[in-house]
């Protein structure tokens, strides 16, 4: 069963964020993509999540060890937690069937979100038909970009590196706060 995803929000600027996205890949972006802050963050986020997909595509990267170490710790808190069946994810596999657990689902993003930019994740739920996130968000971002990038990310992410079809993605944000805290 596919799932139409909810159409994107525009950027604060008018554009459409997935113009801008496929106008950086095609390294064909007009000249106010070239000069608008909302259009330039969303051209380098899409720049670096197509370099991410093509380098994933070229080979088969070996996980930095702190990433193992989290998964390791995923799946130990999951075993301790005695996982039951609703929260494992059925995904398409061509090795045969797959299952994902829907807290290792949320943890992967919510650790792409936190090397955005201007945001940080809070939660972060994966259901049935989609995910729900609450951020915190750097004073003076604009809100609008930043949740259309968060939302694209996502969507990305799990489309392209768990397999994850995603129909909608729901961000609330429920903080602000005016340095970031991972710079001190």
């Amino acid at each position: 069963m596919a799932i139409d995803p909810e159409p994107i929000e525009p950027l604060a600027c008018g554009r459409d964020a997935a113009q801008v996205w496929d106008d950086a890949v095609a390294g064909t972006l007009e000249e106010h993509e070239r000069t608008c802050p909302h259009c330039r963050a969303a051209a380098a986020d899409a720049l670096g999540l197509d370099g991410v997909v093509h380098r994933f595509a070229a080979q088969r990267p070996a996980p930095p060890p702190t990433v193992l170490e989290a998964v390791l710790g995923s799946v130990r808190d999951l075993v301790a937690a005695e996982l039951r069946p609703q929260d494992l994810i059925p995904l398409d596999s061509p090795e045969g069937p797959a299952r994902l657990a829907r807290p290792a689902a949320a943890r992967v993003l919510r650790h792409l979100v936190d090397g955005m930019e201007g945001v940080r994740a809070r939660s972060c739920r994966v259901g049935t038909t989609g995910v729900t996130m609450t951020v915190t968000a750097r004073f003076g971002v604009d809100l609008a970009s930043v949740t259309a990038r968060v939302r694209q990310m996502v969507v990305a992410a799990a489309e392209q590196t768990l397999g994850l079809p995603v129909g909608r993605v729901d961000i609330t944000v429920v903080d602000l706060w005016e340095e970031d805290p991972w710079d001190a």
